[in-house]
């Protein structure tokens, strides 16, 4: 082939980040996106016969595959862009959640390897046609457009650009803008590292309740309508079903968010949907609270110790006066003899413990021992989806078991749901990050408490109205006996003064708001 073809190639090549990327990059930037990838195949093609130029390629090629097939997977599994939540997800993730994720996806390994040598033997075949002083006007013309960036940014018309980091808006424009993402969330995690210096001011009055010791469980990817107290077909529940005249069961209770990164610490602080940018506003959180009230506080975590990184969540977690990772994320039950060490440990305060488990996260099957596995149906990830929320009643029974006979009270509510149909339409468990159904978003809730402790009376209305973990802060202050100086007070059904904010609103893997009445189901096709 002559150099004139080798060339065209490389110029188709280059077009494949720009097409993968949809409709969430600008014509603009797939223009730049384009003539930028062209200019490093050039370079790379005529440095290529030296060693230090294999090695560039080799680096280059990588970083181009794996561009290629985050979009291709986000784009094909969930109709979304790589994003700063997603990159925060991923930064936060341990080893075993990875695998567990590969290996349902395993095509998109073998896309990116067949991508990555495509790339590095076209720019080898090329490297023989090619030459140095090729090499050096593409360098030329690479730095000239990158140099033109900065100025562009700053004349650029939409407020979304202009809010952008100078680096992360220089890598929406390059065939590697997935790192953008990247950029935005160390940025962000360099705001997270603040939250714990921030002051807070209190003020609220403390009842003379008895309870002793409050256990507050954050479930993980539970469907409210998979568990049988809340009247599925299937006998999910049969332990708490034992327990309903102990209980406080709200029918009608909506995760703000359909990942955990994102719905855990909204539902533990007090912060609005609104004010997410404002990582301070998370200073005020449920654990700071009961620290400044008297309680003593543990953290005790089945989410592994890669959730100790720098996030929202782990500034929470450690600001407990107590707390326990798993060092590798294993069966929720693991979290029991650190609940024993924590129930026995002599105080004269009140205890908070809360408990992180990793409930029903997908792949299901890995969450509860094989002999725990039931045939509910013939599908089997329905199996080991509802095997996994029976695995979590007998966990919650294991916690009654322990604490029956003192005055304590359990809070059970879960970060998130999962989606059961993919698009197209077949049974697979998943986060609805981008356009979500109604059931990425519709969790359970509900309290137990001892005979030796007093439980509440609430009416019927107040269990049966929509409500949203967005203000669990004030929920969970009536639930530990905190009676804030605050109308926001009302925004907790455990008073007497509850009313539903309306419309429900909720947030997508992207912080986009949603009006939850508007999502589709799954009962109906994606809008």
């Amino acid at each position: 082939m002559s150099q004139l073809t080798h060339y065209a190639l490389l110029f188709f090549l280059s077009m494949a980040p720009a097409i993968l990327g949809g409709s969430t990059l600008y014509i603009e930037q797939k223009i730049y996106i384009v003539l930028i990838g062209w200019l490093l195949m050039l370079m790379c093609s005529g440095i290529y016969r030296s060693f230090f130029g294999k090695i560039i390629t080799f680096i280059i090629s990588a970083l181009w595959a794996l561009n290629l097939s985050i979009s291709l997977f986000f784009h094909r599994e969930h109709d979304i862009a790589f994003s700063s939540s997603i990159a925060e997800t991923f930064i936060n993730t341990n080893g075993s959640e990875t695998v567990g994720m590969l290996s349902y996806n395993k095509y998109y390994v073998l896309f990116y390897l067949c991508a990555f040598a495509i790339y590095y033997f076209l720019i080898h075949k090329t490297a023989r046609v090619s030459d140095l002083k090729t090499a050096k006007k593409s360098v030329i013309a690479f730095v000239m457009l990158i140099a033109i960036i900065p100025i562009y940014k700053n004349l650029a018309l939409r407020n979304d650009e202009k809010s952008k980091l100078l680096a992360e808006y220089t890598l929406l424009n390059t065939p590697f803008y997935n790192a953008a993402a990247l950029v935005r969330t160390f940025h962000e995690n360099r705001q997270i590292r603040k939250i714990a210096d921030q002051k807070v001011e209190y003020q609220y009055n403390k009842s003379n309740d008895n309870t002793e010791v409050y256990i507050l469980i954050l479930g993980e990817s539970v469907r409210r309508d998979h568990l049988g107290i809340y009247g599925y077909q299937y006998d999910t529940t049969p332990n708490l079903m034992k327990e309903k005249s102990n209980l406080i069961l709200f029918n009608r209770v909506y995760s703000p968010a359909p990942v955990t990164i994102l719905s855990v610490p909204i539902s533990l602080s007090n912060i609005g949907l609104e004010q997410l940018q404002d990582k301070s506003h998370y200073a005020d959180n449920i654990v700071s609270l009961a620290n400044h009230a008297g309680f003593k506080t543990y953290w005790l975590s089945n989410q592994g110790e890669g959730n100790q990184k720098t996030s929202v969540i782990s500034v929470i977690a450690n600001m407990a006066q107590n707390k326990k990772w798993n060092e590798f994320i294993g069966y929720d039950e693991e979290l029991l003899p650190y609940l024993d060490q924590a129930l026995n440990e002599p105080s004269t305060q009140k205890k908070l413990i809360i408990l992180h488990t990793y409930g029903s996260h997908e792949p299901a099957c890995n969450r509860f021992p094989n002999q725990y596995l039931k045939k509910f149906t013939q599908e089997d990830d329905d199996n080991c989806y509802d095997s996994s929320i029976a695995y979590t009643d007998k966990l919650i029974n294991d916690i009654i078991e322990r604490v029956k006979d003192k005055p304590a009270s359990i809070l059970y509510f879960a970060d998130h749901a999962l989606q059961r149909l993919d698009k197209n339409r077949e049974v697979r468990y998943h986060h609805g990050v981008n356009t979500p159904r109604k059931e990425a978003y519709d969790i359970p809730l509900f309290i137990w408490y001892s005979p030796l402790s007093i439980k509440p009376i609430i009416n019927d209305d107040a269990v049966n109205k929509p409500y949203s973990t967005v203000n669990n802060y004030w929920l969970l202050s009536s639930w530990l006996g905190i009676e804030h100086n605050s109308p926001q007070k009302c925004h907790s059904p455990l008073n007497e003064c509850y009313q539903p904010k309306s419309p429900i609103t909720v947030i997508d893997g992207n912080k986009n708001l949603l009006n939850y009445d508007l999502l589709s189901s799954e009962e109906q096709e994606p809008q």
